[in-house]
């Protein structure tokens, strides 16, 4: 299986994308994540399993080889996408996605699964607040 291992060697929180799916992981400083391909390739030595894109959100892992990827912290173990994804990013995307489940005009159907989203995310930014609330409490 083919692996990259990143680390985040600033003092910020860094969003990495795992693409082709758009998945968010976000890095506290000196973390480590290895990402590893569920995909071996096709064993050409010219294959390139991974591309790494550097921008103004953080950084893109694309996975060239069957286009899935597993996250794992320093110690081995897996990650959720969305892992360490802060309160404030949340509270925007959960907006954005009541906005457009209000203001979706398509088929029935897309405006079932527009207004089933946005309810996911507020219940994902009401368990982040909750936690968020928690480890204030016990500071």
């Amino acid at each position: 299986m083919s692996k990259i291992r990143l680390n985040n060697d600033t003092e910020q929180l860094l969003a990495v994308w795992v693409e082709p799916l758009g998945e968010d992981y976000w890095m506290r400083p000196d973390e480590q994540f290895t990402l590893t391909a569920l995909d071996a390739g096709s064993g050409d030595p010219d294959e390139v399993p991974f591309d790494v894109v550097v921008h103004d959100q953080g950084i893109s892992v694309w996975v060239n080889v069957g286009f899935q990827a597993v996250v794992r912290d320093r110690s081995g173990t897996p990650v959720d996408c969305g892992h360490q994804r802060p309160v404030e990013v949340l509270r925007k995307w959960t907006r954005a996605a009541e906005e457009a489940a209000r203001g979706t005009t398509d088929s029935p159907a897309a405006r079932e699964s527009a207004r089933e989203y946005a309810e996911q995310m507020r219940r994902a930014l009401a368990r982040a607040e909750a936690d968020a609330g928690g480890t204030e409490r016990e500071q």
